[in-house]
């Protein structure tokens, strides 16, 4: 009966595909382009389970620290899994936690160990090559591309992109078993020059090499890569947690050195770093150097530019302006059901950072900045705390701590506190909260997941949340707000299962200026968004899926807006033929942009698509996957826009003429 059991419960632990992870772990609005990335590749290449390390289980932010140590501890006591189903005898581990892990790793056998010379000959010989090739194609033209009229071109030269309106990337992965990982990345985004203008080719240029276990050294870090210590209060370039994914992985911290190889053009470090561990003991040194754009007036930063576009003059002026220069440790011991670190930073501009907005007043300031922080971890049988307190360079302190707690195997109960100084100088800081960085916030969030059945799944929390100085929008302090959140997943039978979400949440901000002032001071805005999924397996071949979302924005000193859009997806996939397609499409109708619609779609490999709707309009896709043959795959992408309410989409420089956009977008992926 175990046996017929373990059976049956690999094969349901396959159903869940890619794109239905996508959906499912994360929320509208919340969704990071960064952890997208990050996840794809993962998924892309995935690793043996029976010779995993608790770094490399960290990088699922599904997985809770709990269900990490009772995974590692069945390893050590068991030995390899021989077949993946093996996992239902571990702990804590349940069904949708190994459907989703199932999509990250593999079972394969250990190779004996020892001290074997890292085999530099054998790289290309025995490595996995693949190169992927993308570009998008727009039949349209924005403002940006000489559209302008000559006369306002003459008083605006800045408005005009000095590159063509195609985008095109290529990225390249060489991977020799788990020791050796090198790459480069090439971009120029549509209206970026291409070998012009003082781009001497692609106007993203990146590259770099990973190593484990050479020497003495655990991890070797070459060229550009990301770096994440602790809770990300003293350094962390990879993504943060959302709201609903830090339910799972609370206190999993994804710590380590890892490659920088995605076309994001921020949140990334150039240079070197190393990792070296042994008996428990761990300790990492890493230095960056990197030229940054930014805003500059009278020679002073007024303004880091993150978004990494140079299409007009004005744009290519900002590019590397600015010089930064980063070094830092990680100490750290682990045991089996504790941790402890420290991590310190020092990093500095050629340049003084002068913020000159209203709520930037308590933003760092000068060319020298420094920040150290306490790390820590204790896992019992039900019971798991983690978290970390840092104090930059001006004696601010920035907090954050989780409790979790599993009563029942099919319960789990969460509670994170963060305290965040309003003048925290985290230059390279990221963690989990409301803004974007941590600064100037305080909050309290409680959470539960609960399976009360096989089929059935609920994830809810709450957020309370303020802010002790003015932010953007918000000239007053001690503004704050709060988030809600209820999920429930479950299934009709064996061909079809659903999905309903809903979320609330109530900010204050200023009154807007074409308004006239309030009487009764801030402004209390509450947003209503609601999500309802059906999913229907056909056939073997065949998958339909059915998507409503609604939105209602208000207030108080104004009527409330709404806004819906339904779709429909088909999405076929025959087990023989080595090609896969889907279409959908939908309407959406919203009263204006603060009832936008975010709905996911189906992208090219390592693409984030998430895009948002407003107004009046219909939306299609056609997505189309085919494997030549064993070394050649093509992915093509068309996407129609449609709008019922107007003649212009867009404004400014990206601005087009008429209400219908068509896009087309094409992947070519070489694997050798």
């Amino acid at each position: 009966m175990l046996l017929l059991s373990m059976s049956v419960d690999k094969l349901c632990a396959q159903t869940m595909e890619w794109e239905d992870f996508l959906e499912r772990l994360t929320a509208d609005e919340e969704t990071s382009a960064e952890q997208w990335d990050e996840l794809a590749e993962l998924h892309a290449h995935p690793f043996n389970l029976n010779t995993a390390t608790r770094e490399q289980l960290e990088q699922l932010p599904f997985l809770s620290p709990v269900q990490i140590s009772h995974i590692l501890t069945y390893l050590h006591t068991y030995g390899p899994l021989t077949d993946f189903s093996e996992l239902q005898l571990v702990a804590g581990v349940d069904y949708e936690t190994r459907a989703m892990l199932s999509l990250f790793v593999v079972c394969r056998p250990v190779k004996e160990k020892g001290a074997v010379p890292f085999p530099w000959r054998e790289v290309l010989r025995h490595g996995r090559q693949e190169a992927v090739a993308r570009v998008d194609i727009p039949f349209y033209y924005r403002k940006g591309y000489y559209t302008y009229p000559p006369e306002v071109l003459q008083r605006y030269p800045n408005r005009r992109y000095l590159g063509s309106r195609f985008y095109h990337s290529l990225r390249y992965r060489l991977a020799s078993g788990e020791r050796l990982t090198a790459g480069f990345t090439l971009e120029n985004d549509a209206g970026e020059p291409f070998f012009a203008a003082g781009n001497k080719g692609y106007d993203y240029v990146s590259a770099y090499v990973l190593l484990h276990d050479v020497g003495p050294l655990h991890t070797v870090a070459l060229g550009d890569y990301r770096l994440r210590f602790g809770q990300g209060l003293v350094v962390n370039t990879r993504f943060a947690s959302g709201k609903q994914t830090v339910m799972d992985g609370a206190g999993s911290r994804g710590e380590g050195i890892t490659r920088h190889a995605s076309t994001s053009e921020q949140d990334y470090l150039r240079g070197l770093a190393v990792d070296w561990q042994k008996g428990g003991w761990g300790l990492a040194a890493f230095y960056s150097f990197r030229r940054q754009d930014a805003t500059l007036k009278h020679g002073f930063i007024t303004a880091l530019k993150t978004d990494g576009l140079h299409r007009t003059r004005s744009e290519m002026e900002k590019k590397h302006d600015v010089h930064n220069q980063l070094t830092g440790i990680h100490l750290s011991y682990d045991a089996v059901r504790w941790h402890i670190g420290l991590t310190g930073v020092y990093t500095v501009f050629d340049k003084v950072l002068k913020p000159q907005f209203y709520y930037q007043q308590h933003d760092p300031r000068g060319r020298q900045f420094a920040a150290v922080g306490a790390d820590y971890r204790l896992d019992l049988h039900r019971w798991s705390f983690a978290g970390e307190t840092a104090v930059s360079g001006n004696g601010a302190v920035a907090a954050l701590h989780t409790l979790a707690y599993r009563p029942l195997t099919a319960l789990h109960l969460l509670l994170l506190h963060r305290h965040y100084a309003k003048d925290y100088e985290g230059i390279f800081a990221r963690s989990f909260g409301e803004g974007s960085r941590v600064r100037n916030e305080d909050g309290l969030y409680a959470g539960l997941e609960w399976l009360p059945g096989r089929d059935l799944k609920l994830t809810a929390y709450t957020d309370w949340f303020r802010f002790p100085a003015p932010r953007y929008r918000v000239s007053f302090p001690r503004s704050k707000g709060t988030e809600a959140f209820v999920q429930l997943v479950g299934k009709c039978g064996k061909k079809s299962d659903w999905l309903l979400r809903y979320r609330y949440k109530q900010r204050e901000r200023d009154v807007l200026a074409d308004r006239k002032e309030s009487a009764e001071g801030p402004v209390t805005v509450r947003r209503h968004t609601g999500k309802g999924q059906w999913r229907w397996q056909a056939t073997s071949a065949c998958l339909l899926k059915t998507t409503l979302d609604y939105v209602q924005n208000g207030a108080s000193d104004k009527g409330n807006e709404q806004g819906y859009q339904l779709t429909q997806a088909i999405d076929l996939k025959p087990a023989a033929g080595g090609w896969e397609c889907e279409a959908g499409g939908g309407y959406f109708h919203t009263d204006g942009y603060d009832t936008r619609i975010y709905a996911y779609e189906r992208g090219l490999l390592y693409t984030y698509s998430f895009p948002a709707y407003e107004g009046e309009g219909v939306h299609g896709y056609l997505w189309g996957r085919y494997d030549i043959n064993s070394l050649l795959t093509v992915i093509v992408k068309y996407v129609y826009t449609g709008y019922f309410d107007r003649d212009r989409i867009g404004s400014g420089t990206q601005e087009i003429e008429g209400r219908n956009k068509h896009d087309l977008y094409i992947q070519l992926k070489v694997t050798f």
